[in-house]
């Protein structure tokens, strides 16, 4: 049994300011005792030696412990509980402090404690700082998705606005976007202006003028290719196909451009067919991430290199950029 003095009974909580929806884990400091009443001041009750506790709205509360029935053994403490602030998660591990890579998919969810079920409102919003891509429909829902264009070191902000019985809160959270090094298709317009872009899986950044690139362009020429150790040319290929006009080989395909288009065919000539209708200033194969560029008068586009034996396919050609009069293309396989 425990002694008279009432020092003997007493508890804390944690955290010591919480906030409505957040667990309070009591802690019993009694130094003796084998029976525990607690009132928690909200119509809650526990027996449990060490409880845990759960306020579903703000206010100041009044916490009693009684220890073996008796009431000489009691000790009473005022809880104050904050309003509920609402909060969001991040889709990609550990982003508060390694950050999100660029053009890497994350989603926000929103965790908001609404035990009445009141009517709940979202608002998601991204400074302008980093350019970003929003792949959500919306950016009035309880989960947002986007992906970001630009590393930011010092990192960009991403609010929460939640409006939950007519009370409007918001929450901010900074994240570093990472740059990532990866392969680039590099370019020359007929001006000489030279170009870079970086690719990422399905997804590419802005072309950028970049001088890095120019000996890789300057090289590309669509006229010669050594492959699995033999020197193709054009002119030997044009006894195969009179109408070629530049030609890049992978995966035993061979793809060529005409006055009306770019071809596809195995490297013997046989199963042309057409990819592209216009004309075509030039073209290469990349091996690396599984594509065939060509340039467009307006644009440079692009595929995935065709694997079907007889060169059929269902995919459409996808605009890499909206860059004219692009002469020269080349693929740097160094990650940059």
């Amino acid at each position: 049994m425990l002694s008279c003095s009432k020092n003997n009974v007493d508890f804390g909580y944690s955290p010591t300011q919480p906030r409505a929806g957040e667990k309070v884990q009591f802690t019993n400091l009694a130094t003796d005792g084998e029976e525990w009443e607690w009132n928690f001041g909200d119509g809650g009750t526990s027996e449990v030696k060490n409880p845990s506790k759960i306020y579903k709205l703000p206010g100041t509360y009044t916490v009693t412990l009684k220890v073996d029935g008796k009431a000489r053994l009691t000790k009473t403490k005022s809880i104050t509980v904050l309003d509920t602030v609402p909060t969001f998660t991040c889709s990609v591990e550990g982003a508060d402090t390694a950050g999100i890579d660029i053009f890497e998919d994350v989603t926000f969810t929103a965790l908001v404690y609404n035990p009445y079920n009141y009517t709940v409102e979202y608002e998601w919003t991204v400074p302008s700082n980093v350019p970003y891509t929003q792949l959500s429909e919306t950016n009035t829902e309880s989960t947002f998705k986007v992906y970001f264009e630009q590393a930011a070191t010092n990192g960009t902000g991403v609010q929460l606005t939640v409006t939950i019985n007519g009370a409007t809160r918001d929450t901010l959270r900074v994240f570093k976007i990472n740059n990532v090094q990866t392969t680039s298709v590099v370019m020359m317009t007929g001006d000489s202006v030279y170009l870079r872009q970086r690719i990422f899986g399905s997804r590419t950044e802005t072309a950028i003028e970049d001088k890095s690139g120019k000996a890789l362009a300057d090289a590309a020429q669509d006229s010669m290719q050594v492959y699995n150790g033999k020197t193709f040319t054009l002119k030997e290929l044009q006894t195969v196909v009179a109408e070629m006009q530049g030609f890049g080989i992978a995966a035993r395909k061979i793809y060529f451009r005409q006055a009306d288009g770019l071809y596809v065919a195995n490297i013997d000539g046989t199963f042309k067919e057409q990819i592209y209708s216009g004309k075509v200033l030039t073209l290469c194969a990349d091996i690396v991430n599984n594509r065939i560029y060509w340039s467009a008068p307006d644009s440079v586009l692009y595929m995935p290199l065709i694997g079907a034996e007889n060169n059929k396919f269902t995919t459409t050609p996808t605009a890499l950029n909206h860059q004219a009069n692009v002469v020269k293309l080349a693929i740097d396989p160094e990650k940059r």
